[in-house]
């Protein structure tokens, strides 16, 4: 005696299905919970902000370096930013919490840096900052050996820097300039 002819074995296959991919569904959805991935960049920035005790910051610029998306912000008076990173080739999370400075008018350049080393070989490190000196119209950046990295700044002011290389570390890095646009040195500090 069989207990299911062709229709009925059929949908009981389909229902079956449909229970398992429910079931991972689910717990793909759970994974993204907990690990904190999104599909988007601004979807993960938009989580990060409502966990963020002291409140949202303003979104002022979105800075694209190869693998990750700096978001350079202001909440009252000081200066953040909120570094996110691609994994997996799709998939976007928080590579750090927010870092916040405040924004010091007197100084011409309210800038913070920070950065760590994986893999015991790769030294991922970046600089942010905020141009207060309406006369600073590009940053530079000078690293031992007389490489330069320089930054136009628009007119929120904002700027950020990422270097991610197994030899330059925070002891490579030499200067911060800032230049008019006549291409004057206007601003200059040892870092």
């Amino acid at each position: 005696m069989r207990l299911f002819h062709g229709k009925q074995k059929g949908v009981l296959y389909l229902l079956e299905w449909g229970v398992v991919i429910l079931f991972v569904c689910f717990f793909i959805i759970k994974w993204f919970d907990y690990t904190q991935y999104h599909f988007s960049a601004d979807a993960a920035f938009e989580e990060k902000q409502d966990l963020n005790y002291s409140g949202p910051s303003k979104k002022v610029e979105k800075v694209d370096v190869d693998d990750r998306v700096f978001y350079l912000n202001t909440f009252n008076d000081q200066f953040s930013v909120g570094i996110l990173k691609k994994d997996f080739g799709l998939l976007w999370k928080y590579e750090n919490s927010f870092y916040s400075i405040e924004r010091v008018d007197e100084e011409a350049i309210t800038y913070l840096h920070d950065g760590y080393m994986k893999n015991n070989d790769v030294y991922s490190i970046y600089l942010v900052g905020v141009v207060n000196n309406p006369a600073i119209k590009k940053i530079r950046l000078q690293l031992k050996g007389e490489k330069t990295l320089a930054y136009p700044i628009r007119d929120n002011g904002m700027f950020a820097f990422f270097i991610e290389d197994n030899h330059v570390g925070y002891d490579n890095w030499e200067k911060l300039s800032g230049v008019d646009k006549n291409g004057k040195v206007v601003y200059e500090k040892a870092i």
